[in-house]
């Protein structure tokens, strides 16, 4: 399974509600799994980057994780 850190607020935009996923970044950037990026677009490096985020792989998702919530 892949993810991608995304803007919370383009999420909502594109029909991600943010109350159903894991929030980062003081609450600015929230957590996609792949399937939902495919929501957003078939491709999803794509969907990735018009959400302002870009495709992880689970141990990329928690170094990134560790570093927003350090901030």
């Amino acid at each position: 399974m892949r993810y991608s850190i995304i803007d919370k607020a383009l999420g909502e935009t594109n029909g991600l509600n943010p109350m159903l996923h894991r929030l980062a970044g003081n609450g600015k950037k929230m957590v996609v799994n792949e399937n939902e990026l495919r929501h957003v677009n078939a491709d999803i490096d794509t969907a990735a980057t018009q959400l302002g985020g870009k495709v992880l792989t689970e141990g990329e998702l928690r170094n990134e994780l560790k570093k927003l919530n350090n901030e």
